[in-house]
């Protein structure tokens, strides 16, 4: 078995003291999750952390809000939820007075998204946004792959959708500069 990215990216910022620049500012202070809760922790369905997110959480438990609430519980949730908030933020973002020619309710909106997923089955597995400069990053617990990795979506301008990332380590790998983009 090889080596997961994540070890790649806990190494690279151990060596840095816990610090790197970012797409988005600057990395520090990593706070790592309390072991007894990170060996409780799981999927709101029950199923186990992908390996690459334990050994993140193990490492550093804020920076990308994995962990809301007391106690920690994964801030997971069916990526059809997540696609409503993106529907609901489009809206509120129109100008007023803007009048839509060909205007959609926000469940239409989802659903024409649901559409464009690489399998619309996707709709309702857990996801967690993650983030993203002009492309939104979703991590994806549909099916687990490789170890018992999941999927990153990635999206661009919210209308195409494709599978990005192996796995949660692949997209810290690229998020903290150790690798290309995919």
């Amino acid at each position: 078995m090889s080596r997961d990215k994540t070890d790649e990216v806990v190494e690279h910022l151990r060596r840095n003291g816990g610090r790197a620049k970012l797409w988005f500012g600057e990395f520090r202070d990593p706070k790592p999750l309390d072991a007894s809760a990170l060996s409780s922790l799981t999927l709101p369905d029950g199923r186990p952390l992908p390996p690459s997110l334990s050994t993140w959480l193990a490492y550093d438990a804020t920076w990308f809000g994995l962990l809301p609430g007391s106690p920690p519980r994964l801030a997971a949730k069916p990526l059809r939820d997540i696609l409503m908030d993106w529907a609901i933020a489009s809206a509120r973002a129109m100008p007023e007075g803007y009048e839509d020619p060909y205007p959609m309710t926000n469940e239409q909106v989802v659903e024409s998204w649901i559409e464009l997923l690489p399998d619309p089955a996707m709709a309702d597995a857990l996801a967690i946004e993650l983030p993203g400069g002009d492309q939104d990053h979703i991590l994806l617990f549909h099916r687990a792959h490789r170890d018992g990795e999941y999927p990153i979506l990635g999206c661009h301008k919210r209308f195409e959708f494709w599978f990005k990332y192996e796995s949660f380590g692949d997209f810290l790998a690229h998020y903290f500069g150790l690798t290309d983009p995919a």
